[in-house]
């Protein structure tokens, strides 16, 4: 497996297909108390793109627009 990180958004141009899997880690349990850190996006072809998130971060337009 590749893994890429990514600091707070994704890059441009990325294209992972129709269909991937989406994990998150946040800094605690309660989600309207604790923050996103980090997003793991794959396709299920042996790379696997993790997008950390900085403390005070309120947008991540790429990462936002893949998931709508």
């Amino acid at each position: 497996m590749t893994i890429y990180l990514h600091r707070n958004d994704l890059p441009d141009g990325l294209d992972l297909g129709a269909c991937i899997a989406i994990d998150t880690e946040t800094m605690g349990l309660d989600p309207r108390r604790d923050r996103v850190c980090l997003v793991q996006l794959s396709a299920g072809d042996g790379h696997a793109h993790l997008v950390q998130i900085a403390k005070g971060q309120t947008s991540a337009p790429n990462l936002e627009r893949m998931l709508t």
